[in-house]
């Protein structure tokens, strides 16, 4: 399965689920962003209460940790989003990689 067969799949269960019922309103994509911004602070957050490694609330079966599943759930919104965009996910991925494998180290000055 590649990329965007991973993302209709999830852009499929968010619309039975009701998140796509009204997609054609311009600040749809603004939404999206917001709640892509909000699993990447509730990351951030578990790892400032130091709870990364430690089971998250939303425990089933296969239990998660609290960085498995907001990494999962930023993986997810990602997908969701790419779909609802007309992103292919997947070539952009692949092309984006082949260019950052071509970058020097700590490019920018970044520290990471």
């Amino acid at each position: 399965m590649n990329l965007n067969e991973l993302a209709q799949q999830v852009y499929n269960n968010a619309a039975a689920h009701g998140f796509h019922d009204d997609d054609t309103r311009r600040e749809r994509i603004a939404e999206f962003i917001a709640n892509l911004h909000g699993e990447v602070s509730e990351l951030w957050e578990a790892w400032r209460k130091g709870n990364l490694h430690k089971a998250c609330d939303k425990a089933t079966s296969e239990p998660l940790t609290c960085a498995e599943e907001e990494l999962a759930d930023i993986l997810i919104r990602t997908l969701d989003t790419a779909v609802t965009m007309g992103v292919d996910i997947d070539r952009a991925v692949r092309i984006k990689s082949q260019y950052n494998e071509g970058r020097p180290r700590m490019h920018g000055g970044k520290l990471a």
